[in-house]
């Protein structure tokens, strides 16, 4: 059995620090959005997820870019391509974690330095932001579909 996922990612960045996701249970952490649904653009399924995860409203700036993934759950390969894109909202502050409206779900600010600590996975995405906030605003593109499933990607 194998799995695909089609998913929007966005980017929070507030005072050089990016808002992360942690599901309960697991030591990875990821950017905030979710699956996109069948007839939903990205950008809709993004500022939805965001409602839901966070109950606040958000506003979809621009596109990043897009890193395709793969990852293994309970031994089953599962693929995924994620929509990054940078968005703002004037309801979050650095100063305190969001809350989240979903209880298997939290939610915190991350110093750029700190995404490899985090286990921040798709894992392109810690040098990819890392360049994002030094400047680079080339469109992205990363694979891990070549890359062997590791013990980060696993559980």
């Amino acid at each position: 059995m194998q799995t695909f996922h089609h998913l929007a990612r966005g980017i929070f960045i507030k005072d050089k620090k990016v808002l992360l996701a942690k599901a309960a249970g697991y030591t990875n952490t990821f950017l905030p959005g979710g699956h996109i649904e069948f007839g939903e653009s990205a950008k809709e399924a993004l500022v939805r997820e965001i409602e839901e995860e966070l109950s606040i409203a958000s506003t979809v700036v621009n596109f990043i870019g897009l890193v395709e993934h793969k990852w293994e759950k309970k031994g089953i390969l599962n693929c995924e391509i994620n929509q990054i894109f940078e968005v703002k909202s004037e309801e979050l502050k650095t100063s305190d974690n969001p809350k989240s409206s979903e209880a298997h779900l939290e939610f915190f600010w991350c110093d750029a330095d700190d995404l490899e600590t985090k286990n921040l996975q798709p894992s392109p995405f810690r040098s990819l932001i890392k360049n994002y906030l030094n400047g680079n605003k080339s469109v992205w593109w990363e694979s891990t579909l070549n890359a062997e499933v590791d013990d980060s990607n696993r559980n």
